[in-house]
């Protein structure tokens, strides 16, 4: 899964939502993160095959967090992840992609803190 997490950051990295949030963390923040900032979460891994061919099928969830009084911002980064993941095709060093698309999204707010999460099924093949 290295690679995998290394190919989301380098999109991420090379992305204008990399211009407007603080960073992009791996599993969790940390305490002292500074808002805006988003988090992927490794929800899922499950191997699958066929006699030739082997497949991981994942699910990633991004989460988007920002203490801004309003929901605009947020909604405004949400947007800015579809537009980088969205049937994206991910380089993923030593694989293939077979899809990449965006699941369940949901926007919430716990002590004064947006929270956007979209979940990502991503598909991908060994070379």
């Amino acid at each position: 899964m290295k690679t995998l997490f290394e190919a989301i950051y380098n999109e991420y990295a090379d992305s204008t939502l990399a211009d407007s949030l603080t960073a992009l963390y791996n599993t969790q923040a940390p305490p002292d993160a500074t808002f805006p900032y988003g988090v992927f979460t490794l929800v899922s891994d499950v191997p699958d095959w066929t006699f030739t061919e082997n497949f991981e099928n994942c699910l990633i969830q991004f989460s988007l967090f920002d203490d801004s009084s309003s929901p605009s911002d947020i909604c405004d980064y949400f947007e800015l992840l579809k537009t980088i993941f969205d049937f994206h095709d991910l380089v993923i060093g030593g694989y293939t992609i077979i899809s990449f698309t965006r699941e369940v999204a949901n926007l919430i707010k716990v002590e004064n803190v947006w929270h956007y999460t979209a979940t990502y099924r991503i598909v991908f093949q060994k070379n």
